[in-house]
């Protein structure tokens, strides 16, 4: 016997669920879904240009491509106040594999302008 909800086991002799209050059911729990994999990033930009960092998050959030930023420190957790970290080396931003290509090309057009 088995909770549907929660996946809680319980012997023979109970019906519902004491946490849920859902009627149990027969046998045992279904096997727990496989972990996903471990997701591949790449470096799109590195640069210890904050602006062109900023225009970057910008882009990046509006066409809804996910990154993360490595090297970037945040002043009072408020965006986009930040500024480089304090050794002066270039801050990252990491994107998805399968969205290296579509979020370089937006990246190469910032940085175009931006000369």
């Amino acid at each position: 016997m088995y909770c549907p909800r929660c996946l809680v086991e319980y012997r023979e002799g109970f019906t519902l669920c004491a946490d849920c209050r859902v009627k149990l059911k027969p046998g045992v729990p279904p096997p727990p879904d496989p972990p996903e994999p471990d997701v591949e990033l790449v470096t799109v930009l590195e640069t210890s240009d904050p602006v062109l960092l900023s225009l970057a998050r910008s882009t990046l959030e509006e066409t809804r491509i996910e990154f993360t930023e490595k090297g970037a420190v945040y002043l009072d957790g408020a965006r986009p106040s930040y500024m480089l970290d304090w050794f002066g080396n270039a801050a990252c931003i990491l994107v998805r594999q399968e969205d290296e290509a579509k979020a370089r090309e937006l990246l190469q057009s910032l940085t175009i302008a931006k000369s």
